[in-house]
């Protein structure tokens, strides 16, 4: 038997990792807010316009290159997505205010920081799993030419919405 810690584990990524995770996400919706009000205390005219999300973005990008019907339907997705993420526990600004108020609190309680953890984790898989569906579902009605395009808009490079683009990050040989 190892003398080493046994430590939960939520898809090969360690209670601590996930932890980290959360926090550093935290952290950095933190700073883009805070340079979001910092900006626009500099500007005269007010904040900019909000920037579109990567959905949003690539849904802005389908617009005519893809057929009106199947336009509508990945519109349609795209806002029937995001009501799910805000309607749901799975919202990561209600992860926010919970952290943010359990870290803030006199008494830090690690237990229940990380079962708040885990149900977050939880129930956001859960809700990617109901979208994976929704998707698959709504793409079997749309035709093999505008699925193409839809791929091309939305699996490609840096930015995508579905993760990093494959092979070798940008800059590094391949091994």
């Amino acid at each position: 038997m190892s003398s080493e810690p046994v430590m939960a584990q939520f898809g090969g990524v360690s209670r601590t990792g996930v932890l980290r995770i959360a926090l550093l996400v935290s952290l950095g919706v933190n700073l883009f807010l805070a340079g979001s009000w910092a900006g626009s205390l500099v500007r005269p005219d007010g904040p900019p316009p909000p920037r579109p999300r990567p959905l949003q973005s690539a849904v802005q990008e389908l617009q005519g290159r893809i057929s009106n019907d199947s336009f509508a339907k990945i519109e349609a997705l795209v806002g029937e997505i995001d009501g799910r993420f805000r309607s749901s526990p799975a919202d990561p600004r209600r992860m926010d205010e919970k952290l943010r108020a359990m870290l803030g609190a006199e008494t830090f309680d690690p237990a229940a920081f990380a079962t708040t953890v885990d149900n977050f984790l939880a129930a956001r898989s859960e809700t990617d799993k109901v979208i994976a569906r929704r998707i698959g579902e709504v793409l079997a009605g749309v035709p093999v030419a505008d699925r193409k395009v839809i791929a091309e808009v939305v699996l490609r490079g840096p930015g995508r919405p579905f993760g990093p683009p494959p092979g070798p990050p940008p800059g590094q040989p391949p091994r």
